[in-house]
């Protein structure tokens, strides 16, 4: 039998879960509950402050009207008072008729012109009388008197005409200014249109202002008016309006013109206690005077605006807040019995100064406003806030735990090398990064507990190292650069930063080294120091480097008690090699002569480029020597006269030395390198090629130098220079055949300055250019006179520099003067240094030909000195050697001189070429040429060089000589 059993269990309803409000709902409920007080204190600050702005600009309205009127009826008040003084001032006029029976026209002249004067505005004042037609003949008779031809006369249409003849007349009688207003004299004014206001004056005996008219004195423009006055009887009763209407016997008026009239009122002079014009600006009111009760434009007789406001204005922003300014204010005034119209108005700006009071009011307003609202707002978030900083330092200690392991995962990724050690003796490392074993090649296992000093073996000199242990050792800071190395040996640089860790004592326990590798920069920077210590072209030293080495080598110099050699060259002509070739070229012709000049020098000696083709050497003794032999520097200057080869062309170039020698010169550098360049100057000045020893003699000399150059850069404009001609004699006749242009300089102090000192000079600065033009023209001019007058024969010829050579358009400029000076080409002979043509050989040719071209003959000068071959010679397109009169000079003593001046004369006769030879000053030279077949010569045996003037005398007498079959003798220089 099975039992069954059941287990009952109460069923329980579900209880119904309540709804979980929304987080971000409640938050902006929050906020929004958090915004109430300060919304109120907002509201509540902005109605205050609107309400005390009301009030307090309202009040400044106020006081802005009541300013407004009460200036604006002191300006009325002033005018209306001005113009009754005025008025008043000529009743003094009518005074004078009602002070005695009659008054004179002169009396009435001597009274009223004052007063004219006084009042500017003023047109005349008239005394006029009344007469009956049976008076008006003896009137006019009187009026004649006083103006010829006057007589009654009355306006009709603008002009006066003789009146009609009527019952009574109202006529002028005096009149002043008399000039202005003559023809009114005897005018009637019976009819004049204003009756009214005189008949009211009449009545009363005051003054009458009548209406504005138009007046014959003002333009058509401007109305005039006229103030009329009654004049009675003398003695007459004026006790009542029926007597004084009786006693009438004529009137005094003034004709004015009111515009000018209110003018002068206003004028400070005219009425002192107005103000003037800065305060007009300040009262800020402005006049319209009518003349009638009506305020209509032909009333109008002034107008005064307002002036503009003088003080800053209300900006837009703000000004709409504040009322216009009040409207015009028109006040009537009596002038005379007439009334006129005063309107004051003022400027429409809302000045700032104004309302200084309620812009205060509202900016601070605002600002407490402001201030309130935000102190409120501040209260209503501090609960917040609080609650805000507990919630995120919790979030912070969370952060934190998970902080420190970003951190140990950022030491741990870091590129850079991070080291932990210990603070014992040692500093033993306990931690590395993985970079640290990347960088180095060192694992962890291995440094563990080694010393830092691993990292720069036995490197420990090096200043880095210790200024680290100088940190740990003070327990500071730390930082170098150190050279380190790598497990394989191979160094590499770092930049160590070095740190103490303290415990919650303050007691350093570790140190944190930090490495940053720097190899890169510091080969970047070897490169930067030897970029500035080298010459970019050359790879050589630079001036600065030069002068460390140079310091260094003196200093060595004199402890061993050797002598220095300083040394400055210069290569000769450079600049005319730079252009023909080039820059490029020149560029790699000075890397030649670079590693010629290094392949010269020993291990110890420097070589330095200091820019353009200026090189500086030091010089130390050869094999235990104690001073440098002068074969050094020979050697320098052999290695740069050997040719070389540039782009498949021979190049020729040589160099000028200047020594200066340590310590006989100086024990300072740049001492050394300025004696060594004085003497380089001096070597160049001797015709290059060669080396000279400074002297002190040299420092004058170089400020002589100095001298002339700047001298001989204003001798040709000033004609100084002058040319002399050496007669050139064919052997065989005798008969002088050409003349050699030789320029000298005729100084005005120095005297006859000689080629040598001033030719080289000329080379160098490019003088050489202008006084070789004009060494070529005058020549040619001066062959072409001498052959005018009787002489074909002769020929010129004139020296050509290396810089002429080197110029592009110099075949040009010699056409250009043989054209113009008429001179047959053939007649012309330019002479070419050997050394000059061999610098570009294939320049040279080039120009060569184009000036055979041109049909001139061309000359080797100085033949035997150069570089030139007997390929060359055949290439040279020339027609004359010229034997140097080095060999000439001991040619009958000397064999080798006799052997080289033979072989040029057999090689010029192989080549059909002429041969002259210079210098010959003896019997015994000109004999051995004639023997040898030399065709011509030249020299003081026969003539020395002489001024054009002298030439005619030494051809007379050469062509008497020839006559007399003399055949060659001494001439004008023998």
């Amino acid at each position: 039998m099975t039992a069954t059993v059941l287990l009952w269990c109460p069923v329980q309803p579900v209880p119904k879960v309540a709804r979980i409000p929304d987080t971000n709902v409640l938050a902006r409920a929050r906020n929004a509950r958090q915004h109430v007080p300060a919304l109120l204190a907002l509201l509540c600050g902005l109605g205050l402050t609107g309400l005390l702005f009301t009030g307090i600009s309202r009040l400044e309205q106020d006081r802005i009207v009541l300013t407004f009127t009460q200036r604006a009826h002191v300006r009325v008040f002033a005018l209306s008072e001005g113009i009754n003084n005025v008025i008043d001032s000529l009743r003094s006029v009518n005074q004078l008729f009602a002070s005695k029976p009659a008054v004179t026209r002169d009396e009435f002249h001597r009274f009223v012109v004052p007063l004219t004067t006084r009042y500017p505005f003023v047109v005349g004042i008239s005394y006029l009388r009344f007469i009956d037609d049976a008076e008006r003949d003896a009137f006019e008779a009187g009026l004649r008197q006083v103006l010829p031809g006057a007589q009654v006369t009355e306006l009709r249409n603008g002009r006066t005409v003789p009146a009609a003849r009527r019952a009574r007349y109202r006529v002028i009688e005096y009149v002043e200014p008399f000039g202005a207003n003559a023809s009114a004299l005897g005018l009637d004014t019976m009819f004049s249109g204003d009756e009214a206001s005189r008949q009211r004056a009449y009545d009363t005996g005051a003054p009458a202002a009548g209406r504005l008219t138009a007046l014959a004195q003002l333009p058509g423009t401007v109305a005039g008016m006229v103030v009329s006055m009654p004049v009675y009887r003398f003695g007459a009763p004026l006790d009542g309006m029926a007597a004084r209407r009786a006693a009438v016997i004529g009137e005094t008026s003034v004709a004015l013109d009111p515009g000018a009239m209110v003018a002068h009122v206003l004028q400070p002079s005219g009425l002192p206690h107005v103000l003037n014009a800065r305060d007009q600006r300040m009262q800020r009111v402005g006049l319209h005077v009518y003349a009638d009760s009506r305020e209509i434009p032909e009333s109008l007789v002034y107008r005064t605006p307002p002036p503009e406001l003088d003080q800053p204005v209300v900006m837009a922003p703000v000004s709409w807040l504040y009322p216009r300014p009040p409207a015009p204010l028109s006040v009537p005034i009596d002038v005379a019995g007439r009334q006129w119209q005063v309107v004051a108005d003022m400027d429409r700006a809302v000045g700032l100064a104004d309302h200084l009071a309620s812009l205060s009011a509202l900016a601070l307003g605002v600002v407490m406003t402001l201030l309130g609202t935000a102190w409120a707002h501040t209260l209503a978030t501090r609960n917040r806030t609080v609650r805000r900083l507990v919630e995120e330092r919790t979030a912070q200690l969370a952060q934190a735990n998970r902080s420190l392991l970003l951190r140990e995962r950022a030491i741990e990724s870091s590129t850079n090398v991070i080291m932990i050690m210990e603070a014992g003796a040692g500093n033993p490392i306990v931690y590395v990064n993985p970079a640290f074993e990347e960088q180095t090649g060192y694992t962890r296992d291995e440094v563990m507990g080694q010393s830092p000093r691993l990292m720069y073996r036995d490197d420990t000199g090096q200043p880095g190292a210790q200024t680290l242990r100088t940190a740990v050792r003070e327990q500071r800071d730390g930082h170098a650069v150190l050279r380190n190395y790598r497990k394989d040996g191979t160094q590499f640089w770092v930049e160590a930063h070095i740190s103490p860790v303290r415990d919650e004592h303050g007691v350093v326990t570790h140190f944190v080294a930090i490495h940053y590798d720097i190899t890169a920069m510091k080969a970047y920077e070897t490169e930067l120091h030897h970029q500035s210590t080298h010459d970019a072209l050359t790879g050589l030293p630079n001036r600065l480097l030069l002068h460390e080495h140079l310091h260094g080598a003196i200093s060595q110099a004199m402890h061993d008690g050797r002598a220095l050699w300083v040394v400055s060259l210069d290569l000769d002509r450079f600049k005319f090699t730079n252009s023909r070739v080039g820059h490029r070229g020149g560029d790699r012709l000075l890397q030649i002569v670079a590693a010629r000049l290094r392949e010269t020098l020993g291990p110890d000696d420097t070589l330095a480029r200091l820019g353009g083709d200026e090189f500086a050497l030091t010089l130390l003794p050869e094999n235990g020597a104690r001073h440098p032999r002068p074969e050094q520097v020979q050697r320098l200057l052999a290695a740069l006269a050997a040719p070389l080869m540039l782009d498949d062309k021979e190049q020729f170039i040589s160099g000028s030395a200047g020594v200066a020698i340590c310590p006989d010169d100086g024990t300072d550098a740049a001492v050394l390198m300025e004696r060594a360049d004085i003497a380089m100057f001096r070597a160049k000045e001797m015709g290059g090629n060669n080396y000279q020893f400074y002297t002190t003699a040299m420092r004058e000399r170089l400020g002589e130098r100095v001298q002339m150059e700047t001298a001989m850069r204003r001798a040709l404009e000033r004609r100084e220079f002058v040319l002399y001609y050496q007669p050139q004699v064919d052997i065989a006749s005798g008969r002088i055949v050409a003349m050699e242009a030789l320029v000298r300089w005729q100084h005005p102090e120095m005297g006859m300055v000689a080629p040598g000192r001033f030719i080289p000079l000329a080379e160098e600065t490019g003088m050489i250019l202008p006084l070789g033009a004009w060494v070529l023209e005058s020549a040619c001019r001066q062959l072409v006179e001498w052959q005018r007058e009787g002489r074909p024969y002769l020929r010129v010829a004139v020296n050509v520099s290396a810089r002429q050579m080197a110029e592009q358009d110099f075949v040009a400029d010699v056409a250009r003067v043989l054209a113009e000076t008429g001179l047959e080409p053939a007649t012309l002979e330019l002479e070419l240094t050997e050394s000059a043509v061999m610098n570009d050989v294939e320049h040279a040719i080039g120009v060569m030909l184009e000036l055979k071209k041109l049909g001139v003959k061309l000359a080797i000068d100085d033949f035997g000195t150069g570089y030139s071959s007997l390929a060359h010679l055949k290439r040279f397109a020339v027609d004359v050697l010229k034997i140097d009169q080095a060999f000439v000079r001991d040619l009958t003593i000397d064999p080798d001189d006799a052997a080289i001046v033979t072989t040029i004369i057999a090689l010029a006769a192989n080549l059909n070429l002429q041969v002259i030879s210079e210098g010959v000053e003896t019997l015994d030279q000109l004999s051995f040429l004639r023997e040898h077949g030399c065709s011509q010569m030249q020299g003081y045996y026969f003539s020395r060089p002489v001024p054009a003037t002298a030439i005619n005398t030494v051809l007379d007498e050469n062509e008497a000589q020839l006559a007399a079959g003399n055949g060659m003798t001494v001439g004008a220089g023998g």
